[in-house]
């Protein structure tokens, strides 16, 4: 056997020596690349919800790993309300803006954020006598024949400093879960409270003082709440 194998394959060396052989051409069959963001930038529209209210974040990712985020964020809330002893009607307006930097350690849903945000955050607050309702500023009532109105506004700085941690996909597309931890410095809060009466002299005198005296009361309240905690949850869309 071994020597009728060793025959054939002479045989076949003999037959082929000095003719050309022809290869077939292979077409080379292309490979498609993997769609990542090493090399392809990636975009993403998130709806929130939070302690800064509804929001809408428009995110960019540069590479895996760095991303810049622009949001707005607002929402109106009103509710009667005492205040150091004042029944108040207590209308309170969430309204923020920022750009953030987003840093994915390990090119994960994980992020560390920093940045600034517009502040238009207030309280507005307002309280009167009336016709079935007195009115007790600073220890002093007054009835409804007075005729005696406090108005007051507690508003923050505009530019606020933000750190905090958060999730949000790498991934190029589809339907992701966002979310947001951190804080916002707005420094000392701002108080402001001024009166209206139909008092006159020494009585008019006393009631002015008495506002003033209440908004030092509700000021030495909030100087010392000069962070604001950001925390949302949300769903985004990437593209």
């Amino acid at each position: 056997m071994k020597k009728i194998a060793l025959s054939l394959a002479l045989c076949s060396v003999a037959l082929f020596a000095g003719k050309n052989v022809v290869v077939a051409d292979v077409p080379p069959v292309d490979v498609p690349a993997q769609k990542t963001i090493a090399n392809d930038v990636s975009n993403g529209v998130a709806l929130k919800l939070g302690t800064l209210g509804v929001g809408v974040d428009y995110e960019h990712f540069f590479t895996d790993k760095f991303a810049v985020r622009l949001n707005v964020n607002g929402l109106t809330y009103t509710k009667n309300k005492t205040i150091k002893g004042i029944p108040f009607h207590a209308k309170l307006t969430l309204l923020t803006a920022g750009i953030l930097a987003d840093y994915h350690p390990t090119g994960n849903s994980f992020r560390i954020s920093g940045g600034l945000y517009y502040n238009g955050n207030k309280l507005d607050i307002n309280a009167k006598t009336t016709a079935s309702k007195s009115l007790t500023i600073n220890g002093t009532t007054y009835t409804n024949t007075a005729k005696v109105s406090v108005n007051g506004k507690i508003d923050f700085q505009k530019a606020d400093p933000y750190v905090g941690v958060g999730w949000s996909s790498t991934e190029l597309q589809g339907w992701h879960f966002t979310a947001d931890l951190g804080v916002m410095y707005h420094g000392t809060p701002k108080v402001h409270l001024t009166g209206k009466s139909n008092l006159t002299g020494a009585a008019k005198n006393k009631f002015n003082s008495d506002v003033e005296n209440e908004r030092v009361k509700i000021y030495n309240e909030a100087k010392d709440y000069k962070f604001y905690p950001v925390i949302s949850i949300g769903i985004e869309k990437k593209f």
